[in-house]
Parts: C-alpha cells; structure tokens; sequence
C-alpha cells in the first residue's frame, strides 16, 4: 500500500496548485445558518476553587469564577452529531490567561481569554460533538478567568485550501518554488512525517532518533528538523555541521530541510561589549532573563542591531552555501513569539517588548535575510496560535510562506512538576481555528508536537496539517518525546509511519528539487528519450545517440499590489536555449478551467540562446494575485527533414511589472532605466552594492548600473549614495505603502 500512494503523491505534484491560483482539498467547516445553542456555566459541575457569584452583567445574574485550582465540568446535548462552533463568554480578569479545554476525554489545546471586565466571546472551530450528551471540560492552567455562557453551532461542510502557494520572495530559486509545489500537492491530501534532531553534544547521537523510527517502522521521516541557534549565536557559536548534514540529509538522501533558531543573547546587554565571547550560562533567549531589545534589534544604528544583524550575516553564508548545492530550507525563525497569550506572554526575548516589536523585527529579518543577503532559498514558516489575540502579531501575507503551530499537549505543569498523560488529539480545532483566522492564505503545518495523534482521527476529523516535526528526546521521562510511550506509542508510530496517509523518506518524489510547476512524467506512458544504435567501421563497435523530447514547463508568478501610478502591466521573460531556436507559450490566468485566458508569446533566441520577451498583461483584472508562464515549444527548424526539432531551453527568469506613468526625464526609482519602475530595479541596487566589479557604475555586465541609473536609484533622502535602503524603499512603494519616490 505504500508503494501505490507513493506513485499517487508523486505523479501528481506540483500541477493543480499552480495553475488554479489555490490548493484545494478535503473536507472542512464553515459556519451554517441553525441557531446557536446555549448552555449557563452556573450549570456546571464544579471542583477546587471555581465558585458561583452573582453578576448582574451575566446573562442570568450568575457567572462561575475560577482562581486557583479546579475543573468546569458543562454537559452540552444536541440532536446530530458532527464538528460545532463553540463559543465561550468569558473574560481574564487583570490579563490574558488561558485554560486548558477537553471534549469528551479528548484535549482540545488551550482557551486563550482576553482580558476585559466585560464577557468577551471567543470562538473555537471544528470541535467534534457526538448526538446526545457531551462533557466540555475547562480546566485550570494559568491565570483568573471568569464564565458566562457556551454556544454550540452546527457547522457544515466546505473545503481546506491554501490561497497563496508559492514563495513570497519573488526571486525565489527554482528548488525552493520546486518543493512549495510539492507541498501544496500534497496539503488536505496527505501528512508529511518530520522529525527533530537533538542539538549537537546533548546527551545522545544525533542519529538516535532517526534510528528508532527506522527500526521500529521500517521508514525514516521525510522532513528532519535542525536549528541554527547555536552555530550562528556571536557569543559562543562554532559549527557544528548543520550545513554539511542540511546538504547530506537533502542531496545524499532526498529529504526535506527546516530549521529553527533558538538564537541566544547577553542576559546583561546593557553591559555586554560586542564582540565580546562569554560563556553559554550568561546568555539566554527567555524574555524575562535579559534586557536585550526586539525593536532595536530591527532598528540600524543600534547596539542591539549590530549585535543581531551579525547573527544574520553568519547565517546568510551558511544559506548561501545551501542555495549554492540548489537546497531549500522551511525556514522557521522567531517561533512561539507570543507565547502564552496576549501582549504580554512571550516567553522568548523576541517577543518581550509585544506584538508590534515582534512584527518589526520579523519583516526586518525577512528582508535582510532576502534582500540584502541573497538568500532566495528560504520557505518562510511562521508560528501562531489560536488565540483571539493571535492574529495581532501576524508580519502579513507578504512575509509568511506557511503558518505553524507548536502543539504540546501531553504534559500539564499546573501541579507544579510536569504530569504527563498520553493525549492523541488530532487538535482539528485548532487546525480550522488557524486556518479561519487568516482566511486560508497559507498552509498549515504542526511545526513542533509531542504526540502526532494517529492517522485514523487525523483523517476522521479531517484535521488536515500539512506536516507534524517530533521534537527530539531530552534525556528524562518528561522530554523524551520519540520514545516515551506518555507521548507516542510504539504501536501509535508504527501505524503512523506505515499508513497510506502518512509519507516517509522513501516516498518523497524523486524530482523533488527539479520542476517547478511541472507535473513529472508517468513512467509507465512517457519516454523522454530513445536511444538508437549506428554501425561504425569497426562492425563490433556501436555509438549510442539521446535524442531530446521537449517538455512543457508551467512557473507560476506572484503579482505585488499594483501601485497608484501604474498605467500598464506585463511579464518579461528571460529564456535560454538553442541557438537561433524558436521559443514560444503563453502567461496565463483564471480562477478555473472555463474561464482561463492564455496570452501567447514568441521569438527567436540569438546566436547565444539567448531570448527576452515582453507580454503585454494590461487586460488582466488587477484582482489576480498568482499568473502563470507557459512554455509550449522550442524548436530549430531542420532543412534537411522539413521538420522542426525539439531544443532544450530553460526560464531563468519571469518578472512581473508594472508601467508607471508620469516617466519624464528624470524617473525616480528606474535604476535600470527602462523607464518603469519595477522588483528589477531593486534587485540591479542590491546587485550594484554586492558585486560592484559586475554590475556597478564601472562594472563588467551589460546589465550594470548607470551614472544616470545611480541618481535615479537614490531614493531614501539621505546624502549617503546608493544603498540597500534605496532598494527598501522602491520596493515599498511597488508595495503601496508610500506614494512618492522622489527623494
């Protein structure tokens, strides 16, 4: 069975995705027209310190308070069974706190409740409710809340799907769009396995982990997860051969790469000098263990900035290195940034100081990392929760390739020493929760679990994660998270590594790394190649001849907001192929089949292969956010056979632009100047600064910077020259969010 969904996830990736500008899959939930049910918490049975009080503000004159210990026991009866929208009205009381939620035996995370002195309803999806009677239980977990009333509303069948697939770098390498197809593919269908490994010199191998689910199941996971924490941090970093087992995991066995960083700073940075080694017990990265800043880490010219943007220079050279060997990493920085809740529940430094701070400093971090140090090869993962703050420290659609979620479920620290349960939830609620709170822009994946749940409840209640990472074993019962039966059973990782849902190392596609947007061919019905035999003189010697069969590449592209001054669009294509050959296709767009148009291109590539082509788009409505290049033919016209014969050819590059209006003699932003102002323009600046000798004022690139060109590019109002934050502020205003270039 595993060999058949092997042929079904490979045989069919990266098409669907691309060309109808969304993933979409199984079954999900959207709100249906019944009337909520209600149900009092005066209701309720009651332990430990929860107690009735009289509240005129509640909706019988009663509301239930819960301190310091004890449990909300409310029995909710409905008629038909199936996933309900429960809503709770409730508020914390002094901050945000959180209590745990179970139904009927089965955890359902975390309630994350506001703080107010008025009831506040919030909403939890997709919890699964039986016909008849059904236990909701809240129990104690952190913080004084107060309880008014729980609705229950029937919901109904919709689809899971991820509107925006591909990479928000627009320069994303061909590897990294390769493997956002694949993941697209197989989101709603599939669950990618993933594993952690444990960070170097813990108290066992690094291959431990991976040892053990290979011999208890028979598969090695798909993903493996690393963390560039330590390696990159200035105060006690060396390698530790991240990279080099990042390349081996990827190239030698065909796996997946993400990676985290748990990045530490000076406990005393007021006193810290830079530059300076310490020991790794003065450093931390909790939030309240030191005084280091988040939002001057993001802002230039601070002590904080210079200490964090030498950590990202340390780790561009090791992406750098990655994008070299054509490897793409699930880039996961910044995690768990609000914690436990709210503004204030952070417990990593880059959440100390609330969610504005954090936003900065991740949109600083992605482009940095993107636009000043070149690493194109970077999926962007993102962590949330499903709290009704959450969505407050989101850096935007622009900035998040994926949304994770950390799920850690099986142990409870209320008691004051961790007591572990066994607790196999599928967590659909929180999947649902997640996805509804940012209206299905992106994937949804269990960036970091402790149990994986099994794949009879995940595909039960259609809980659909992209993919699950174990953490790794610590050392001790309460951490080891592989292997402790409290977390996962033997018998629970055998059916999860065996199943038909679940795909493993051995089943990722072989191509994984090679397409982009393009549907690998069918063994079974495709040759690529024929291979003949021709008599030589030597009539025991033969000469063996590849004749090439042409394939239709399909790349999707991301289209920016279109900016207040723009009077026109097109794509500008960049092929290489045979000399002389004639190339030709189509960009595309529609939301279906029955109403997708095809704007076709053509031309001849010089005597160098060489072909750029301009296609005018002014006709696509500017509501279209992915379109897509085609490539249909390339052929060199053979005399002798009065037949064209198919070339090899290749997309190096599709930019989408816009035509801005008002161009007069002097174009502020057009770097190139090609009298618009486009991405190309930011990206010959950033080229311009990272290799003068090629592409600045004097450079040796036909494609170099002009003095003409250089005056045009300085933007930024300062009398500095041309830097990266000319390409910065170009982009924002191709973005909307200035209106002006003119210095």
């Amino acid at each position: 069975m595993k060999a058949e969904k092997l042929r079904k996830a490979g045989a069919a990736v990266m098409s669907a995705a691309l060309l109808m500008n969304s993933s979409v899959y199984s079954t999900a939930v959207v709100t249906a027209a019944d009337t909520p049910l209600r149900f009092e918490f005066e209701d309720a049975e009651i332990t430990g310190d929860v107690t009735v009080i009289e509240d005129k503000s509640a909706s019988g004159g009663s509301a239930l308070k819960m301190t310091d210990s004890g449990t909300i026991t409310l029995s909710v009866d409905v008629e038909t069974g199936g996933p309900y929208r429960l809503t709770f009205y409730a508020f914390g009381i002094g901050t945000d706190k959180q209590q745990n939620l179970s139904v009927n035996g089965s955890s359902q995370g975390a309630i994350g409740i506001p703080k107010s002195d008025e009831y506040q309803a919030v909403e939890l999806t997709a919890i699964p409710l039986k016909a008849g009677k059904n236990s909701i239980v809240i129990e104690k977990s952190w913080g004084w809340s107060q309880f008014d009333y729980l609705t229950a509303e029937l919901m109904e069948s919709a689809k899971i799907e991820a509107k925006q697939v591909t990479p928000c770098d627009q320069l994303a390498t061909v590897e990294t769009q390769s493997l956002m197809a694949y993941l697209s593919e197989v989101y709603g269908n599939y669950i990618i396995s993933g594993q952690q490994e444990i960070y170097s010199g813990g108290p066992h191998g690094l291959e431990t982990e991976f040892e053990y689910l290979k011999d208890t199941t028979g598969h090695y996971p798909a993903i493996r997860g690393f963390d560039y924490g330590n390696f990159c941090c200035p105060l006690y970093g060396s390698d530790d051969g991240s990279t080099d087992r990042i390349i081996d995991w990827v190239k030698n066995k065909g796996g997946i790469a993400t990676a985290s960083y748990h990045i530490n700073v000076p406990r005393d940075f007021a006193g810290y000098t830079i530059g300076t080694r310490m020991d790794w017990g003065l450093s931390t990265y909790t939030a309240k263990e030191t005084d280091f800043s988040p939002s001057k880490a993001a802002t230039p010219g601070t002590k904080e900035n210079e200490y964090y943007l030498s950590t990202l220079k340390t780790l561009a050279k090791e992406f750098n290195k990655l994008e070299a060997e054509g490897i793409p990493v699930i880039w996961r920085p910044l995690h768990e940034a609000e914690g436990g809740g709210g503004e204030e529940g952070s417990w990593f430094w880059w959440g100390r100081e609330g969610s504005a701070a954090y936003k900065k400093l991740w949109i600083y971090t992605y482009e940095t990392l993107t636009n000043e140090l070149n690493c194109h090869n970077l999926i962007w993962e993102w962590n949330s929760y499903n709290f009704s703050t959450s969505k407050d420290w989101y850096p935007g659609d622009a900035y998040v390739d994926i949304i994770g979620y950390d799920k850690y479920s099986c142990t409870d620290w209320t008691t004051g020493s961790a007591r572990n349960y066994h607790n196999d939830s599928p967590f659909s609620s929180t999947f649902y929760g997640i996805m509804e709170k940012y209206d299905s822009a992106k994937m949804i994946a269990m960036a970091e679990n402790d149990c994986f749940s099994t794949p009879d409840k995940l595909q039960e209640e259609k809980a659909g994660w992209l993919y699950f990472c174990t953490w790794y074993d610590g050392g001790s019962d309460n951490n080891n998270y592989v292997s402790n039966p409290t977390f996962n059973t033997k018998e629970d990782t055998i059916a999860m590594y065996q199943s038909d849902y679940c795909i493993t190392l051995d089943e990722l596609p072989k191509d994984l790394y090679s397409k982009s947007g393009i549907t690998p061919p069918d063994p079974s019905k495709t040759t690529t190649s024929t291979t003949t035999a021709t008599t030589t003189a030597d009539p025991n010697a033969t000469t063996t001849t590849t004749a090439y069969s042409f394939k239709i590449q399909k790349k999707s592209v991301t289209i920016p907001e279109r900016p207040a001054l723009a009077v026109g669009q097109e794509m500008m294509i960049e092929l290489t192929g045979a000399p002389n050959a004639s190339i030709g296709g189509a960009v595309g767009y529609g939301t279906s089949a029955d109403d997708w148009v095809n704007v076709e291109w053509s031309g001849n590539a010089d005597k160098d292969g060489k072909l750029s082509v301009h296609v005018d788009l002014r006709d696509m409505p500017d509501s279209f956010r992915t379109c897509e290049v085609q490539v249909w033919w390339s052929n060199v016209w053979d005399a002798a056979s009065e037949k064209p014969i198919d070339q090899p050819y290749s997309i190096d590059s599709c930019d989408f632009r816009y035509l801005m209006g008002g161009a007069l003699e002097q174009l502020w932003g057009d770097a190139n100047c090609d009298k618009t102002v486009d991405m190309a323009d930011a990206v010959l600046i950033m080229q311009s600064i990272s290799n003068p000798n090629k592409y600045g004022l004097k450079g040796s690139d036909k494609n170099h910077i002009t003095s003409q060109g250089q005056m045009q590019a300085d933007v930024d109002g300062y009398p500095n020259g041309v830097t990266s934050a000319d390409a910065a502020r170009i982009q924002q205003y191709l973005l909307g969010k200035i209106d002006s270039l003119a210095p």
